[in-house]
């Protein structure tokens, strides 16, 4: 967007600074100066400066918002020129708004007696600056106030046209001659025109039609100013490949309060050099009328974000320079941003144009900003589930994907939860009613296709939701489903990978023991429930022989379960060791019906908590009627002897029993 010198310090009074320095008061707020050229306008020297308008910022296409901007920077007001509110005639115009819901506004008003002629010196030069041919006077009165105001603005040479006009998505018409001889073919397809009954007139916000063009002999006019919805604007411009200067600005958004202004302004200047007299009314479309939004900013972003103190009342100052009516309500400021900023919705915009009025410049090159440190919001069990991955991974296990849904009739095998199955509505495939309630169900299906490529020692893993219903209430979590299979490992070696993968994400204190509900796919003397001290987390069991034939081992964690345990705070403290620790294992025996956890508690009441360091469960096998314990505790600050003496007698052990 090009713009004079002159026309910056007309606008704004009091304005001291020169051209060049007005460039690059520009270029730090964000509208770069690619062009500073030296030229002469109405016989006097002036520079006629080029501004980059990178931003979504429809209102910066003209000068009096470049204006504006520069006026922001310097503290100072703008002062537009006046236009005379229009004097309305008595006669009715015969338009309609067919397409409402691409027509934001439309004003129009029809002038009588005018004496078109060639454009005074002034306008061609002021044109010409802009790459615009002078037509004829009220042509060239139309582009001046474009490029002053931003508003595009269409004239229609009533005589050429039956009397009425309405603005339409065309469905007749299969080509337009535009005002500058070229055909353009027609789709049909959502193309915004003006029409009279016969003909088309204009495709609206691009080009006007030669067919109603203004000429010398134009004395009698329609005079229009409308505000579109930009995306119908640019596509018509990208599907006819028509671009021009309204076009341009239209797409970009316009504020349609801003459309009374513009038609004001063209109006008096029509009188004032081409005469004439309105004779009707103005035509006034506006159905929903642009509000000015009102945001509630806290004033310490702006420094947050900038990286560099702002105070609140330099923020205060900069709110009044933009012409944002600024409150003070407590802590916060209650912000009302003029209705041609359309750019701003949100107090991130605010504190982004806090910042560059305050100066990107003031920020220090010699010390890191001072920016706020940002929270951590990522989900814990996302973190968690990530650190499993990179641990699974590096012990070569392959983690899959599969779907949640289930067939009929694997729930029932492999769950182990106090919950029922909960199933789906409508289903996009028949064969998979059911929403998985273990990850075993993934697992068990990529299982099969690798047993068809006969591929050999099968470690896999999968981290996603299981789901079920209980009381009427639906719930899922996040689990982790390993499964591995070799007839060269034992159950020990997987259940040893799997306690190694929970020691290295934090949890200590493992146990196992005798669940309250198995499997139906589990072998029930290779089937426990996996606690870290009193919370379950968990299963592991080796699977009734399959197909293949092969051992097949699985363990379920629950990942949401884990993170809780993981946020607790630990309730030792630091310990500083004076010595080694000691690892003794036992051997013991108990009825199923026996509690592991409290056997364990009694045990720890014999060692006592400063003499132990650590107690857990390493193995378990079931028998007919009992359950076999490998249990190893680790003393601390003792000897060797003092060590086996307390582990015999904590666990009842024989003096002669290896330990």
């Amino acid at each position: 967007m090009k713009a004079l010198y002159s026309q910056f310090k007309e606008l704004i009074p009091g304005l001291k600074a020169g051209a060049k320095q007005i460039g690059e008061a520009m270029t730090l707020t964000g509208f770069m100066m690619d062009s500073l050229e030296e030229v002469v306008y109405k016989g006097k020297k002036d520079y006629l400066m080029g501004f980059e308008v990178r931003q979504n910022r429809g209102d910066c296409f003209s000068a009096i918002g470049l204006a504006r901007e520069a006026a922001a920077f310097y503290g100072l007001k703008t002062q537009a020129p006046k236009a005379k509110p229009i004097k309305q005639g008595k006669e009715k115009l015969k338009i309609k708004i067919e397409s409402k819901e691409t027509v934001k506004r439309v004003l129009a008003v029809k002038i009588d007696g005018l004496e078109n002629k060639e454009s005074p010196a002034w306008l061609k030069e002021y044109l010409k600056f802009y790459g615009l041919n002078s037509i004829n006077l009220l042509v060239d009165l139309s582009n001046y106030v474009m490029m002053l105001t931003g508003y595009p603005s269409h004239l229609i040479d009533f005589k050429k046209t039956d009397g009425q006009l309405s603005w339409a998505l065309n469905s007749e018409f299969n080509s337009i001659t535009t005002l500058f001889g070229t055909t353009v073919a027609l789709s049909k397809k959502e193309e915004l025109i003006i029409k009279d009954g016969e003909k088309i007139i204009a495709l609206a916000g691009l080009v006007g039609g030669k067919d109603a063009a203004i000429d010398m002999d134009s004395n009698s006019i329609i005079a229009e100013v409308a505000v579109y919805n930009g995306a119908i604007i640019r596509k018509n411009s990208r599907s006819l490949n028509i671009v021009t200067e309204a076009g341009h600005r239209l797409e970009k958004g316009l504020d349609s309060d801003g459309a009374e202004y513009a038609m004001n302004l063209l109006v008096s200047l029509i009188l004032e050099h081409a005469k004439g007299k309105v004779s009707s009314e103005v035509f006034s479309f506006y159905p929903k009328k642009q509000s000015s939004r009102t945001i509630k900013f806290e004033p310490g972003m702006a420094s947050d974000i900038a990286g560099v103190e702002i105070p609140e009342k330099e923020i205060l100052k900069i709110f009044k320079n933009l012409n944002f009516k600024a409150e003070k309500i407590g802590k916060n400021i209650s912000v009302k941003v003029p209705s041609y900023r359309l750019d701003v919705a949100m107090p991130e915009d605010l504190a982004e144009e806090i910042a560059r009025i305050y100066g990107y410049d003031k920020i220090p090159g010699t010390q890191p900003p001072k920016l706020k440190v940002t929270p951590k919001i990522t989900p814990k069990n996302i973190i968690l589930a990530e650190k499993i991955r990179d641990i699974l991974t590096s012990l070569a296990f392959d983690e899959i994907l599969s779907w949640p849904l289930t067939p009929a009739g694997l729930n029932e095998q492999i769950n182990y939860r106090n919950w029922n199955k909960a199933v789906t509505q409508n289903s996009m495939n028949e064969l998979f009613p059911e929403l998985r309630q273990s990850m075993a169900a993934g697992l068990l299906n990529q299982l099969k296709e690798y047993s068809k490529k006969n591929v050999e020692f099968i470690d896999i893993f999968e981290i996603g939701k299981v789901f079920g219903e209980k009381n009427g209430k639906y719930s899922e979590n996040d689990s982790l489903g390993i499964m591995s299979v070799s007839n060269k490992k034992t159950f020990n070696e997987f259940k040893n990978k799997t306690e190694n993968l929970l020691r290295l994400i934090g949890l200590d204190g493992i146990n196992y023991f005798e669940p309250s509900a198995k499997p139906a796919i589990a072998n029930p003397a290779s089937c426990w429930r996996i606690a870290s001290g009193k919370n379950q987390i968990g299963i592991i069991y080796k699977l009734v022989p399959q197909e293949n034939s092969e051992n097949i081992y699985f363990a379920e964690i629950n990942i949401a379960k884990t993170v809780e345990i993981l946020s607790k705070p630990s309730a030792g403290s630091t310990v500083e060791l004076n010595q080694k620790l000691i690892p003794l294992d036992a051997n013991i025996e108990l009825d199923i019906s026996e509690s592991i956890f409290e056997y364990l508690e009694e045990a720890k009441k014999k060692i006592g908590k400063n003499r132990l360091w650590s107690i857990d469960v390493t193995d378990a096998y079931k028998t007919e009627d009992k359950i076999k314990y490998t249990i190893r505790a680790s003393y601390q600050e003792i000897t060797d002897q003092e060590a086996k003496k307390i582990h015999l007698e904590a666990f009842n052990l024989n003096p002669n029993q290896q330990i």
